[in-house]
């Protein structure tokens, strides 16, 4: 059965599943991960990191916990993660990742259950464990292997490692690096101070990747608990010297919070399955709220946080939060622009997409529909709104400007301005300077927005003034980009070598945010072209396999990486825009979201049996089998996906 929903999974089923990947996060930019077989995969792979600076600047605090039950006639390590040890997977006959990751071990009859947890707004990792079944009360044995780094790094052996620690009413702590936060163990358990260094823990994935990818790993120490029959024992792991509760108490009521926030099923069970992964990926910071773009190594991304805001936050029913989004980015409007990436005191913004500010206005007409709210455009909403379309008009934002003919131009000597921004060492692989085919969809679309939202605001002249701009971007739009040779449209038009007729799946845009874009004909002509040159069960491609530039592959290091990063790669998220499409383009028919939903059956499939489980990665291997690739959790695969299904198959009609 699945290993996703809460059921039991077979052995023999779970033995082929060790190298997956399980994930809980804090809602703060920290996570606990790792593999199922507890073999660490990756540098990014620990049971406590966190932000330092909500939600940047990742940090890796403990590494792993090394867990040994002492059985009447033996020993057997549960989880090790350095030696390689994975005999206790093999005794593992379940595994569930909601309302947290829970193992169930049976070894000869003894058994055991462990669950992790990350409740959400701490800095706390919590491990519990329950004796379901065993004649003697058992002893358990842990080691923590505990650093201090940043989450991208490595640690090796040190000899001015700080190997002292404290004790406390409630547990034992060890600060090995004084420039990284105390990790404070809480637990009522025997504890015996033998330091120790475990060298070379070599992480599978990143050397393949051609990454840092050997560490040393440091332990202080051992404690030792007693596991009752039918009770139940915690271990917590914390930057903080006090727990507000006992850890059975704070596992327990995350895990009643998390049933709580459960909703109804939908009868799509692709959406349940990524409606669960949502919360993930946000991160509320009181006055202030925003969205990760990936787990493990993806930060704060403008261009992510609103093409997956729909799905992410309003699919989801989380008004809230949505709005919170929303007014964090109106404040980081500037000459018409928005920063690709959401700064803080230790980074820089970067000034480089045409089409996240586009992005934003979208989200904020799809705010309206969904809310209702309209104190949002007198607040906030609408100021920014038209900042941005203002901006965009008079050319303000540096390298993008609309031309006479109504379209926007954006282009940089050094930088790709669209989400195809793959750069090696200065050398751009996709630049696409000029006019950009999907950044017209979403110029064309924001105008409709912006006009909707100055006629809700009274402001009839100003309305009128950009339906006018709509109307022409449209005009020029339907003259300039369908090739009539090939069928489908031009990628780009007037960039420095002329018109760009590369079949590249950005075009989807054209036919799945604005049904005025395009001729009925032209856009179902656009569709079956998609839908047969570059559509894969798990995506689109970046580039048919017939193209001479087509790498049906993404793996290796960098250097070999890049170059396919938007070159033959599938991404996930492009089945969004296709469904959209798929569905205004038949009629929205009952018959056409069939059709729709038939689209995700593999990926359906994958959440639950792959990869990150629960999740869906950045990107696959355009070669079959698709093996997942890039970031193994990522938004806005999952948020755009929820937001096409929300309006085009969930809803019936759809909201208008």
């Amino acid at each position: 059965m699945d290993a996703k929903r809460g059921s039991q999974t077979p052995a023999p089923k779970l033995a082929s599943m060790g190298a997956m990947e399980w994930l809980d996060a804090d809602g703060s930019g920290g996570y606990a991960s790792g593999t199922l077989s507890g073999v660490p995969s990756r540098r990014f792979h620990g049971l406590l990191l966190v932000a330092r600076y909500p939600p940047h600047e990742r940090i890796m605090l403990v590494n792993h916990l090394t867990e040994v039950l002492e059985l009447p006639s033996r020993e057997q390590v549960l989880s090790d993660g350095t030696s390689g040890d994975t005999s206790g997977w093999g005794y593992c006959v379940s595994f569930v990742t909601w309302p947290i990751p829970t193992w169930v071990y049976d070894i000869d009859g003894v058994v055991i259950e462990r669950s992790i947890a990350r409740p959400r707004g701490t800095s706390l990792v919590i491990v519990r464990w329950r004796l379901l079944s065993s004649p003697d009360p058992l002893r358990l044995r842990l080691r923590p292997m505990v650093s201090g780094r940043k989450d991208h790094d490595v640690q090796t052996a040190a000899a001015a490692i700080d190997s002292t620690f404290r004790t406390s009413a409630s547990g034992v702590s060890w600060q090995p690096y004084e420039s990284f936060p105390r990790v404070h163990a809480h637990c009522l358990a025997s504890y015996r101070h033998q330091p120790e260094w475990r060298h070379g823990v070599e992480y599978a994935l990143d050397r393949e990747r051609g990454e840092p990818c050997r560490e040393d790993w440091w332990s202080p120490g051992e404690l030792t608990l007693t596991l009752e029959p039918g009770g139940t024992r915690t271990f917590a792991l914390s930057t903080d010297a006090e727990l507000t509760s006992d850890g059975e108490t704070v596992i327990a009521a995350e895990e009643e919070r998390r049933r709580g926030t459960r909703h109804a099923s939908s009868g799509v069970p692709i959406f349940d399955s990524l409606r669960a992964a949502a919360a993930s990926y946000k991160v509320d910071l009181g006055d202030s709220a925003v969205s990760l773009a990936g787990f493990p190594w993806f930060d704060v991304w403008t261009r992510d946080t609103f093409t997956s805001f729909g799905g992410l936050y309003l699919a989801t029913g989380d008004f809230v939060g949505a709005r919170k989004v929303l007014e964090t980015f109106s404040r980081r409007v500037q000459d018409g622009m928005l920063p690709a990436n959401l700064p803080d005191a230790h980074t820089k913004p970067r000034w480089n997409s045409a089409d996240a500010p586009l992005w934003f206005i979208l989200s904020v007409g799809r705010y309206l529909r969904y809310t209702g709210d309209v104190s949002a455009l007198d607040d906030f909403a609408m100021t920014a709104v038209r900042a941005i379309v203002d901006g965009y008009s008079t050319g303000a934002p540096p390298n993008i400007r609309v031309t006479e003919d109504g379209l926007v131009y954006a282009s940089a000597p050094d930088q790709a301005l669209t989400w195809m921004d793959a750069d090696y060492k200065g050398h751009l692989i996709t630049p696409r300077r000029g006019k950009p085919v999907e950044i017209q969809a979403l110029w064309v679309r924001a105008l409709a927005v912006a006009q909707a939202l100055a006629t809700r605001t009274g402001d009839g002249a100003l309305a009128a003034r950009w339906e006018a701009r709509r109307a022409k971007a449209i005009e020029s739009f339907r003259a300039r980009f369908w090739n009539e040779s090939a069928g489908y449209l031009f990628d780009v038009v007037d960039g420095p070598d002329g018109d760009d007729a590369t079949l590249r799946p950005n075009q989807v845009f054209a036919i799945g945010l604005d049904d005025d874009l395009l001729p009925r004909d032209q856009a179902l002509a656009v569709l079956s072209v998609i839908d047969q040159r570059l559509r894969t069960p798990v995506g689109l491609r970046t580039l048919p396999t017939d193209d001479p530039r087509y790498q049906g592959r993404y793996s290796g290091e960098r250097s070999k990486r890049d170059p396919a990063y938007h070159q033959g790669t599938v991404w996930p998220f492009l089945l969004g825009p296709f469904i959209s499409a798929w569905v205004r383009l038949h009629g929205r028919t009952a018959q056409a979201r069939r059709d729709a939903l038939g689209f995700l059956t593999v990926l359906e499939a994958r959440i639950d049996g792959e990869g990150c489980l629960g999740h869906l990665s950045e990107i696959f291997d355009g070669d079959p089998p698709h093996t997942p690739r890039g970031c193994p959790a990522q938004a806005w695969s999952a948020g755009e996906l929820l937001g096409s299904l929300a309006d085009h198959i969930i809803h019936s009609p759809p909201p208008s």
